[in-house]
């Protein structure tokens, strides 16, 4: 299992910082986060206009392992079309870097506008079709849980219509602890439903409507949620937090501050894990 942080936390940060933080932080594996925007959302914006063989470069020239790649995008272009989900860096990306993380994560893929109760039912197949060639390829191929978004359709809002998509299409799913939480559904619960599907986390906490909150200074019952879990099964448990502190302080974080709460981040998520590791039958 890998304990990586994702890229994207630091988007404001030139991505060859970002990179040289995360190895200073303690860090050995990341989880490369994909650019991709679409209207008013961005992801990864420390990557745009930066050609990705100058990416592929920047991580091995960093010494980090590449735990997983985020695709990052996953609204479709139109309702009964699968065009626009995949991240049209992909396989740029993986072409670059010449070989293949363990683990693949792709969006719960969501459409603009509302949609009759039995379009999800007519494009299902089409997206799992979209993901078999990575799956092909060989690494772990995820799907990562959404919230709802104003405006757009997005399915598998429960995890039991998660678990049963996931199961049926041999995928694996990626837990995300605050998308989870925006929805008021209870996070261990959750992973008690995706027990055996679940093979990488976004970790965050949640707190008083706010996402991403820092891991440990939020709501979330994170202990509950590893010890719900396989850890046999995991791939990856990737750190997807603020750095921000909780008291309010609104002055941004200085170089080694950063690296600092990468570090705190890091200790905390390592105490989850190490009580629920599980030694092989």
């Amino acid at each position: 299992m890998h304990l990586s942080f994702a890229t994207a936390n630091l988007y404001q940060d030139p991505f060859e910082d970002v990179l040289e933080m995360i190895a200073a932080a303690g860090y050995d594996a990341i989880e490369l986060d994909l650019f991709w925007e679409r209207k008013e959302w961005a992801m990864a914006q420390h990557l745009r206009g930066v050609p990705v063989k100058q990416v592929a470069a920047m991580i091995e020239r960093s010494g980090l392992r590449l735990a997983s790649i985020h695709d990052g995008g996953g609204v479709l272009d139109a309702p009964d079309s699968v065009n626009g989900y995949i991240n049209p860096t992909l396989d740029e990306m993986i072409d670059a870097l010449g070989y293949l993380p363990g683990c693949i994560v792709f969006h719960t893929p969501h459409v603009e506008g509302g949609q009759d109760a039995g379009w999800w039912e007519r494009i299902e197949a089409g997206i799992a079709a979209a993901l078999r060639p990575y799956q092909e390829l060989g690494p772990v191929v995820t799907v990562e849980n959404m919230p709802h978004f104003d405006g757009y359709t997005v399915p598998l809002l429960t995890p039991q219509a998660l678990a049963d998509f996931t199961q049926r299409f041999g995928l694996g799913v990626t837990l995300d602890t605050t998308h989870y939480a925006m929805m008021g559904t209870n996070v261990v619960a959750a992973a008690q439903s995706l027990r055996e599907q679940v093979r990488s986390i976004h970790l965050s906490d949640f707190l008083a409507g706010q996402a991403h909150v820092f891991v440990g200074e939020g709501e979330l019952d994170l202990a509950g949620v590893f010890a719900a879990l396989d850890t046999q099964r995991l791939h990856a448990v990737t750190v997807e937090c603020s750095l921000a502190r909780g008291n309010g302080a609104a002055q941004p974080l200085v170089r080694a501050e950063k690296v600092a709460r990468m570090r705190e981040a890091r200790a905390r998520t390592e105490g989850y894990i190490k009580p629920n590791l599980q030694s092989p039958a």
